[in-house]
C-alpha cells in the first residue's frame, strides 16, 4: 500500500511538468502550423459566404411558362478555393519565415475584402484566388529549383561549363544571384503586387453614398424600384 502512495505522490509532483510540456508542445505546434490554420480559416470563410453566393447566382435559372426557378448543383467556385488552398498548404509546408505568414496575410486581406466589398464581386474573388495561386506556384517553383541545384556537384557543373574551377565560380555566383532574386520575389515583389491589385480593385468604382456595402445588383435594383 505504501508503494502506491509513493507512486501517486511522485505522479502529483511530476504532473505540473507534464502539463507544462503539453502546453509548450501545443504552442510550438501552433507556431509551426499557425499560418496554415489561419489560411484554412480564411478559405473556409470564402467558401461558406462568398463562393456559395456567387455559385448560386451563376447557376440560377429563372422559371418560365409556369416552371419553378432552378439552380445547378455544381460547386465550381468552392472546389477552386479548395484546390488553391491545397496548393498553398503544400507549397508553404516546412518553409521558413516570413513566406508562410506573407501568404497568410494575403489570405486574410483577400477574405476581408471579398466578404465586405460587393462591387464586381466575381472579378474581385477571382483576382484574390489567382493572386494566391501565383504566389503558391512561385514558392513551390523556388523550392524545387533550390533543391535541384543543391544536388548538383561541381563535376556535373563542369561537364556543362568546361572546368571545375569555372564551375565553382559559376555555382557561387548563380546560386547567390538566383537566391537573391527569389527572396526579393517571395518577400516583396509578389506580395506587394497582390496587395496593390486588391487596393486597385477596391478603389476602381466609387462607393455608393447611400449604401457603401451594396453590390452592383443591389444598386441597380434600388435605382429601378425607386420612385
Amino acid at each position: 500500500m505504501t508503494d502506491y502512495f509513493v507512486v501517486f505522490g511522485n505522479f502529483l509532483v511530476a504532473l505540473p511538468t507534464y502539463l507544462l510540456n503539453g502546453v509548450l508542445a501545443t504552442v510550438y505546434w501552433l507556431g509551426e502550423s499557425g499560418a496554415a490554420l489561419v489560411s484554412m480559416l480564411c478559405a473556409g470563410l470564402i467558401i461558406r459566404f462568398v463562393d456559395n453566393r456567387i455559385q448560386s447566382r451563376a447557376a440560377f435559372r429563372p422559371g418560365r411558362s409556369g416552371r419553378d426557378a432552378t439552380s445547378s448543383d455544381l460547386y465550381t467556385a468552392q472546389i477552386t478555393t479548395a484546390i488553391i488552398l491545397l496548393m498553398w498548404v503544400i507549397s508553404q509546408w516546412g518553409m521558413g519565415a516570413p513566406v508562410p505568414w506573407l501568404g497568410t496575410a494575403m489570405w486574410i486581406a483577400g477574405a476581408l475584402i471579398v466578404l465586405t466589398i460587393r462591387m464586381q464581386e466575381h472579378t474581385l474573388l477571382w483576382n484574390v484566388k489567382s493572386g494566391i495561386a501565383i504566389y503558391s506556384l512561385a514558392v513551390l517553383g523556388s523550392r524545387l529549383y533550390l533543391a535541384y541545384t543543391a544536388q548538383l556537384s561541381a563535376q556535373q557543373w563542369a561537364a556543362l561549363i568546361g572546368t571545375s574551377k569555372s564551375a565553382a565560380a559559376v555555382i557561387a555566383n548563380t546560386r547567390g544571384n538566383v537566391t537573391t532574386i527569389i527572396l526579393w520575389a517571395l518577400w516583396l515583389v509578389i506580395p506587394l503586387g497582390y496587395f496593390a491589385m486588391l487596393l486597385q480593385q477596391v478603389l476602381i468604382n466609387p462607393v455608393s453614398l447611400v449604401n457603401p456595402l451594396a453590390g452592383a445588383s443591389e444598386l441597380i435594383n434600388r435605382y429601378r424600384t425607386r420612385r
